[in-house]
């Protein structure tokens, strides 16, 4: 498999929203991350992450809106009793510390799957048949994905893949500043990025084409434009309703093809990559439509929430994603 194009799907949002995921994510990022990928070539692992942890709690302690996005995650978590037990009994500070360094961890990943610093041999495969019968099948399909864990490192897996092409819809509004930058630090990557801020008639039916030919396309399912948006479906989620994109279960009923869910979480130091079944084919009747795309927001919801409460210091969603609803439980400050 050539992991062929990351194509961008971002919803839109509202621009006076200051602390919502969209914003968030455009301050200083394409310097920043030059910077970080010379100083991992430059010391490799080790070293940078000897700067690395420094940076994470300077951020820790300057960014306000992350820390409390953080904290109101984990106290919903914490609401849980399965939730309770990973965190363990911290302070909620302790607890979001370690889930902004856990961050900090994964961001250290990146680098190295976009460097090829990550081997087949660095991975577990839970119902990796589920994946290999879709491939082999000679089908198309949609894999959703999460912010939980660390999806990008997936790209590592290009050589054991293949037999297909794999097209990633990825939430970032600088498609063409990553993609320069890819190139730069590894001239020979079969990754591009696309930027599109709508899936119109044009992206569809390049999607459709690459289905059509076998191929699959990969979407987070939880980035969601502001609160208020038609886009969005409210699903019960760690306690609270919270608004889920309707996007990826459009795009499945657009393409008509079989879903499956994926997590790759890490443990110790290997990922653990998790195929789930959700849909052979998201075949929608136009007048159940808005009922069946609530249904399957749920199911995903659901599955999401699993995976949090078990490893819940690696959902990296550090904005209010609930949109100023409180959790129904606050440990003790």
């Amino acid at each position: 498999m050539t992991l062929n194009a990351v194509i961008e799907m971002h919803p839109q949002t509202d621009e006076k929203s200051d602390h919502h995921w969209s914003r968030i994510e455009e301050r200083g990022i394409f310097l920043g991350l030059k910077i970080m990928l010379k100083t991992y070539r430059t010391f490799g692992r080790s070293g940078f992450s000897l700067i690395l942890y420094p940076v994470v709690l300077y951020f820790y302690l300057t960014n306000r809106t992350a820390r409390r996005a953080s904290s109101a995650y984990l106290q919903r978590v914490d609401a849980d009793a399965r939730g309770r037990q990973k965190l363990g009994r911290w302070p909620v500070w302790f607890c979001s510390l370690r889930h902004f360094f856990c961050f900090g961890e994964a961001t250290l990943d990146k680098l190295c799957a976009w460097t090829g610093g990550f081997q087949v041999k660095d991975f577990n495969f839970e119902n990796y048949e589920t994946f290999t019968a879709l491939r082999d099948s000679g089908r198309g399909g949609v894999i959703i994905v999460s912010h939980l864990g660390n999806a990008e490192v997936s790209r590592a897996l290009e050589t054991r893949f293949r037999k297909g092409k794999i097209t990633f819809l990825v939430h970032t509004k600088h498609a063409e500043m990553f993609n320069r930058l890819m190139h730069q630090e590894n001239p020979r990557s079969a990754v591009s990025l696309i930027q599109t801020t709508d899936i119109g008639p044009d992206t569809a039916i390049f999607l459709k084409q690459k289905v059509d030919a076998g191929e699959l396309v990969v979407i987070a399912g939880d980035r969601t434009p502001t609160c208020g948006s038609p886009r969005v479906s409210m699903a019960p989620f760690l306690g609270t309703p919270a608004p889920f994109p309707l996007g990826p279960f459009i795009l499945a009923a657009v393409l008509n093809c079989p879903v499956l869910l994926m997590f790759c979480l890490k443990e110790k130091n290997r990922y653990r990559i998790i195929f789930e079944p959700f849909s052979d084919a998201v075949d929608i009747p136009r007048a159940r439509r808005r009922a069946l795309h609530g249904e399957f927001v749920r199911r995903y919801a659901e599955r999401l929430e699993f995976h949090c409460l078990t490893t819940p210091y690696q959902w990296f969603n550090f904005f209010d994603f609930w949109h100023g609803s409180a959790p129904h439980d606050e440990r003790p400050k």
